[in-house]
């Protein structure tokens, strides 16, 4: 990106001072007014390093670990290795930025994974494809990389599951939940015997709430179209088809058995433990909803 370019994006976030601002500590804060001799480059310099503070700031609102001294104090030197490894030579700056960032990517995959990858291979890898502009296929390469990114995303899936459930199985035994599959338990309470038992193709209205056991609601959802069967996933379709109508009860599940691979996007973890409270009303089978539709001859 050209320094004209970054710099303009700084500008454009000055706002974000004051907005931001305000994270004091007993630590001496230097003023542009403390050196001497300063320049407009200076000064300029000045205030593009004040935005990337920033922006640190920005991360740790995501990141609480990032707030910590210790945290600031080892970023600090990553920046001050940064700064020192970078030359006048653009291209030799370009793979060293490309280099941390695959060190991140490697990381994240390696947690993600749960496996470890050999940076001499990327290393090879990349020497190899840049021998010359026609060696490599790129739809080659990358149809085998979605492939065995698939298969290690299989197997993720499935040590998140197992993770999940044993999480679970623990859970439920420390308060007494009662088991209806591996994926879901219940509340004990007492049962009502009134009202129609829900069945696959029954039509009514849900009031459905999944939240983390600390209280976090991840979801509301009312509808007066619930489709049993149909409207949700598994664990919530297990858990209706337990119920009667006009009854609430609440109910106990896992992060993927609800969310699957996407639970990540939530802020959730692969044993993290939902609670599912639902609120059933009247049923109308789908037949005599039509036949409720269906205009009078």
């Amino acid at each position: 990106m050209k320094l004209r370019n970054i710099l303009g994006i700084a500008a454009a976030s000055t706002l974000l001072l004051t907005s931001c601002g305000g994270n004091s500590n007993s630590d001496t804060i230097r003023n542009l007014g403390d050196y001497k001799n300063v320049t407009e480059a200076d000064s300029l310099i000045y205030y593009f390093g004040q935005l990337r503070a920033v922006d640190y700031w920005q991360y740790a609102a995501q990141d609480t670990v990032l707030k910590s001294r210790e945290s600031r104090d080892q970023y600090l030197k990553g920046l001050r290795a940064g700064l020192d490894a970078a030359t006048d030579n653009d291209a030799y700056n370009q793979g060293l930025f490309v280099g941390i960032q695959l060190a991140m990517n490697m990381k994240e995959f390696q947690e993600g994974y749960e496996c470890k990858f050999d940076k001499k291979i990327l290393i090879n890898a990349i020497e190899d494809g840049l021998i010359n502009d026609s060696i490599i296929n790129a739809g080659e390469a990358n149809s085998h990389f979605r492939e065995i990114l698939n298969t290690l995303n299989t197997k993720k899936e499935e040590v998140d599951r197992e993770k999940a459930v044993a999480a679970l199985a623990k859970e439920a035994a420390a308060n007494k939940w009662v088991k209806i599959t591996d994926n879901l338990y219940a509340a004990p309470q007492a049962l009502s015997s009134a009202g129609k038992k829900m069945e696959v193709g029954d039509v009514t209205s849900a009031e459905i709430e999944i939240a983390t056991l600390e209280g976090r609601v991840i979801d509301i959802r009312p509808t007066d179209t619930f489709h049993v069967g149909n409207s949700y996933p598994g664990p919530v379709t297990d858990a209706v088809l337990t119920m009667r109508e006009d009854e609430k009860r609440t109910f106990y599940t896992t992060a993927p058995a609800v969310m699957g691979r996407y639970y990540e996007r939530y802020n959730l973890k692969p044993d993290q433990i939902l609670k599912v409270t639902i609120k059933l009303g009247k049923v109308g089978t789908q037949a005599d909803k039509a036949t409720e539709a269906t205009p009078a001859e």
